[in-house]
């Protein structure tokens, strides 16, 4: 009885840390950079899309009221976001910069697979972004 429930132990522990593993590889190439700048080139810049991306943005507005438009490899626009998503009301980004970084990182969420790119408050807190 106590190999069975030993071996059991061994088998869900196995399986989970396949998931870890799996979760490790599929996060994205910004953790890898970041080790790799540590060895040798400076580290990229997260708040523009890579080259690998058919997807641009073009930010929109005025000073502190900005927004952007994701556009794709033909140029049709995709996405119009003159506001801030995840807050309520219709307030602009603060700063061309936000609207950079916000475009950038629905870009990343495109090529992941994830549409429509919704945002959270926790993901524009964590991307930096004054609202």
């Amino acid at each position: 009885m106590k190999k069975l429930i030993f071996l059991f132990c061994l088998i869900a522990f196995s399986c989970s840390e396949n998931k870890v593993t799996e979760n490790s590889k599929s996060d994205t190439s910004i953790e890898q950079n970041t080790e790799d700048s540590n060895n040798k080139a400076p580290k990229p810049r997260t708040d523009i899309p890579t080259s690998k991306s058919q997807y641009s943005f073009e930010t929109i507005g005025t000073s502190g009221n900005f927004g952007y438009q994701i556009f794709d490899a033909s140029g049709k626009m995709t996405i119009n976001q003159p506001t801030i998503p995840a807050i309520q009301g219709n307030k602009g980004f603060l700063t061309e910069k936000d609207a950079q970084t916000a475009a950038a990182f629905v870009i990343q969420k495109i090529d992941k697979g994830i549409f429509p790119p919704t945002f959270s408050l926790a993901e524009l807190d964590s991307l930096g972004i004054k609202y």
